[in-house]
């Protein structure tokens, strides 16, 4: 294996917090997975190297990973090969429940670890299986049926957490916690069910207001501290911002004219951005906005090695964060652009249009969901070499993590 690709889903809890991260592994990068190779074998390979490269801290902090298991990786221990306290051995739905896979998993629960059981059908002779899981993952697309979904949770053991798989719309995540699911994986968050003005509070108001001016053709310094200085509290961040330690600046700042000046158009809009964009997310689950920051950075990093003219790794950036901002607001995107004026390439990519700041995106968002084919497709047409892709993305990781322990 020359290379190996790694994506996470995020497992949220019944407030929308993050619990675990599954992490993905897919086939469909030619340079990532030989189909030749026995799929036992290569899955044990990735699982190992993925592990041993990109390490468990990064990947998930200090939240459990979900990992997928072929009947011959249980046979062979391949999850003893990883912490019991960092992961759940995902049984995947082909495993039959021999007696030699059983041995196998009554050993990992001996030695610590928690079992999940997945895209779960009930079949007959699967019991001592289920007895010994501690959570059932249950996919909403292949159990439709609303009352099948709740007879899981009626004839299941007490002691299984029910997890609810490929949750699209914020009405399954209800319908799910309704039944007594506590576990949730899916897009729903990304994905409002219906689009209303959201009333928007006052800082929210003030925030939008900001980006309206930061985003502004010519950018008029004075105009923008004269918003930011009319609240004590964006004053503090900012000056808080801009003398951290990743700032590289020898000299503390304490004056907030100095501080704009010092950051630049790109660095003040970046900030602006970032500082709204969690005021936005604030009853939103955590998760929204953390996805808008890896995906900011992610774009940032392709646009930096792309270093085409007219593109810049600051409207990768942007591109990134402002992606999930009609969902941050429950408004269309189309509603939202007419409050920030924005760039039009930028403003153009948002509402789906062909340059080159939305491919950069439609490859950051086939990345983020396991997409490989449609990965390796992107990554033929921008030709970037995928290698770097998942550099890149070992750098995100690895940014997002420094930004948590400093935050």
């Amino acid at each position: 294996m020359e290379e190996v690709f790694i994506g996470r889903q995020a497992i949220l809890d019944q407030q929308k917090k993050v619990y675990a991260y599954e992490i993905l592994f897919r086939s469909g990068l030619k340079n990532a997975f030989d189909p030749t190779l026995d799929g036992n074998i290569a899955t044990q390979s990735v699982m190992v190297g993925a592990m041993l490269e990109f390490g468990m801290k990064k990947l998930v902090s200090d939240r459990k990973a979900f990992i997928n298991f072929t009947e011959q990786n249980l046979l062979n221990r391949a999850p003893k090969l990883l912490p019991p306290e960092n992961v759940v051995v995902e049984i995947l739905e082909t495993v039959q429940p021999t007696q030699d896979i059983l041995e196998a998993v009554r050993e990992l629960k001996e030695d610590g670890y928690k079992i999940a059981l997945d895209d779960f059908v009930l079949l007959p002779g699967y019991e001592p299986l289920i007895e010994m899981a501690d959570i059932i993952k249950v996919d909403f697309r292949i159990t439709s049926s609303p009352k099948e979904r709740l007879k899981l949770r009626e004839i299941m053991p007490s002691h299984i957490r029910l997890l609810a798989e490929k949750i699209e719309t914020e009405e399954e995540f209800q319908q799910a916690l309704d039944f007594g699911y506590v576990l949730f994986q899916g897009y729903f968050f990304c994905k409002p069910t219906i689009l209303r003005q959201k009333k928007l509070t006052g800082n929210a108001i003030s925030r939008m207001r900001l980006l309206k001016e930061v985003n502004r053709k010519d950018l008029d310094f004075a105009s923008v501290t004269k918003a930011i200085s009319s609240d004590t509290n964006l004053v503090h961040k900012l000056l808080t911002y801009i003398n951290s330690a990743g700032i590289g600046l020898s000299n503390h700042v304490s004056n907030l004219k100095q501080a704009t000046l010092l950051l630049g158009a790109a660095g003040v809009r970046r900030w602006v951005t970032l500082i709204s964009l969690q005021t936005f997310s604030e009853d939103k689950p955590p998760e929204l906005f953390t996805l808008s920051l890896l995906r900011a950075k992610f774009c940032e990093l392709i646009a930096a090695d792309l270093n085409r003219p007219g593109l810049t790794p600051d409207t990768g950036f942007l591109i990134g964060m402002f992606s999930l901002l009609d969902v941050l607001l429950s408004q269309p995107m189309e509603e939202v652009l007419k409050e920030v004026a924005l760039a039009d390439d930028l403003n153009d990519a948002l509402l789906g249009e062909d340059n080159d700041l939305r491919r950069i995106l439609d490859l950051v968002i086939a990345y983020e969901q396991c997409d490989w084919d449609k990965v390796a497709s992107c990554c033929a047409h921008e030709k970037i070499a995928p290698d770097k892709l998942k550099a890149n993305y070992d750098t995100v990781l690895e940014w997002y993590n420094m930004l948590q322990s400093v935050s």
